[in-house]
């Protein structure tokens, strides 16, 4: 079938498919399932409550007509927009919401998947893993839930996908995130007693996005679902045996196979006698969400000579508190949760064999050098001798080539280790992010050209942090307002306290929407912005505002 066809005709092919065939099997009403999945999905947003902008970001999309999605949380800012995904059609709003989300405003996500970071349900202090991050908007929902404040290990072991996570972690400016490069199944053992909250969003063979990848239609078939389940296995077999007792796993995919979902669930509740599937508070969690239940019935679902068993009956009756979502019920995606619980005590709580009396190890590894490291008293002399001190700071402070960053104080101090002898009786030597492979930390907060030219980026002025003592210069909105306009003032122009200031990177320090804010600047023969396109957009459209309200 062409893709151009009529969409009578496309529902009339859709039909004939073997992705309808599955849904067929689910049992649920056909004819509305592939209405709702072949019309395209409508667009909607996170709010970031950590930047200082959010309460305006809330107030503008409600300018455009954006509705609050209550059933994705009641904690996650989402919402609504009166418009297809990428279909607004005025172009300057198309415009605004692009340097939106660019400046770490807010972020463009499928509303379904949303879900599994409010059942995570984060707090501050808690050592958070997302075993398959990239791109990384349940990541960064994560961060932003527990208030930028706990020690989240975003792991992806695709260098490209990485890379996009590393992209969304610095636009939204969070400081809890470590980013890590490890094979999920063989997610390194950390310390003791493991992690208190695990999202295993695995790779899946994507059957509930069929409303934005339409090659879905034409291309699954039964045995990319059986392809990924040994590997979704294997994943969530190691991410439940580094779960502490106590602490909860969520298991996420956008498939509506039961290969990958249900069967997985009885497979961990069959091999881990400390694990039950937690039954979700639907009204008070997620309220107005329409789902349904876990399947029960794997009849249809196993074929002949296939290598999937039955499962025991005390591991099906769990299954009724996993949540599944059509297309048609909330108009969204497709998508499938389980939420388990470690219940396990004493010795047997665990599935890995933590030892404390390893053997005296022979071979001293060497530090990765490609990792952040803690800051030097050197650098850190710099540091405050440009900038002063921070008063209350409570994070940690790293360096990596040429940049300083800010992290969370649990990152630091939970898997940043001193010496010790591992489980192959090697000596793993201090100041080592061992055993994890750590690529990228927190958020950028300060970069140098050489060792005296130190300059605050616009990363760390996203989120809250502890403002720097030197070179702040309070002025007024007509000030900021002038620069927008003209790019650069003259010195000669300017007040007199820029005179006696060194030429050099600067913060203006302005009452401005929303508060108090910290703009970078650059103070030479004049003075000027140190903003890109995005955020200088943003910054007109709150000026705009600011006129609105003096009327």
């Amino acid at each position: 079938m062409q893709r151009n066809e009529s969409n009578s005709d496309f529902i009339q092919v859709a039909k004939k498919s073997a992705i309808t065939r599955l849904v067929d099997k689910l049992d649920y009403d056909l004819d509305k399932w592939i209405e709702f999945s072949t019309i395209p999905l409508p667009e909607t947003i996170r709010v970031n409550p950590i930047h200082q902008d959010y309460k305006w970001t809330i107030s503008k999309l409600n300018d455009l007509g954006g509705k609050r999605i209550n059933w994705v949380g009641k904690n996650t800012l989402g919402f609504q927009m009166p418009w297809i995904k990428g279909g607004a059609e005025d172009p300057e709003i198309k415009k605004l919401l692009q340097s939106m989300h660019n400046s770490g405003r807010h972020t463009r996500q499928e509303a379904v998947s949303m879900i599994p970071a409010e059942l995570i349900n984060p707090k501050p202090g808690e050592k958070i893993l997302d075993s398959c991050a990239a791109p990384g908007s349940k990541t960064t929902q994560i961060a932003e839930l527990a208030k930028d404040d706990a020690a989240i290990i975003a792991n992806e072991p695709n260098k490209g996908r990485m890379n996009m996570l590393v992209t969304n972690r610095s636009r939204l400016g969070l400081r809890s995130i470590a980013i890590t490069q490890h094979d999920a199944r063989n997610f390194p053992r950390v310390p003791q007693p493991g992690f208190d909250s695990i999202l295993v969003d695995v790779p899946c063979s994507g059957t509930g996005t069929i409303r934005k990848n339409k090659g879905l239609w034409w291309n699954w078939k039964p045995n990319i679902s059986k392809s990924l389940h040994k590997l979704q296995l294997k994943i969530s077999e190691r991410c439940a045996s580094l779960l502490k007792p106590g602490g909860k796993m969520v298991y996420s995919t956008c498939s509506i196979d039961p290969l990958e979902n249900e069967i997985i669930v009885t497979k961990l509740l069959e091999k881990y006698e400390w694990l039950e599937l937690e039954k979700i508070d639907v009204n008070e969690k997620l309220p107005g969400l329409k789902y349904n239940s876990g399947i029960e019935d794997f009849e249809p679902f196993i074929e002949e000579n296939t290598f999937i068993n039955n499962p025991i009956e005390e591991s099906i009756s769990q299954l009724k508190n996993c949540i599944r979502i059509n297309p048609s019920q909330n108009n969204s995606g497709g998508f499938f949760i389980a939420v388990f619980r470690h219940i396990g005590e004493g010795e047997n709580a665990y599935s890995l064999n933590y030892k404390d009396d390893w053997p005296i190890g022979k071979k001293v590894l060497e530090n990765d050098h490609g990792s952040p490291k803690p800051l030097t008293e050197k650098r850190k002399e710099v540091l405050e001798e440009e900038w002063g001190n921070w008063n209350g700071f409570k994070g940690t402070l790293w360096e990596r080539g040429r940049t300083i960053i800010e992290a969370s104080k649990t990152l630091g101090e939970y898997f940043f280790e001193p010496s010790r002898i591992d489980g192959a009786g090697l000596q793993l030597p201090g100041n080592h992010w061992h055993p994890l492979k750590v690529r990228q930390l927190g958020r950028v907060g300060f970069k140098d050209s050489n060792s005296q030219a130190i300059r605050p980026k616009a990363e760390l002025l996203r989120g809250h942090f502890s403002y720097p003592e030197k070179h702040i210069f309070k002025v007024k909105q007509e000030l900021l307002i002038r620069l927008l306009d003209e790019n650069v003032i003259p010195i000669e122009e300017l007040n007199e306290d820029f005179n006696n200031e060194r030429k050099g990177s600067i913060l203006l320090d302005i009452n401005w929407i929303n508060g108090r804010r910290l703009i970078p600047a650059w103070l030479g023969t004049g003075l000027r912005l140190l903003l890109d396109e995005h955020e200088k957009m943003i910054l007109q459209n709150q000026r705009e505002d600011l006129i609105d309200k003096e009327k």
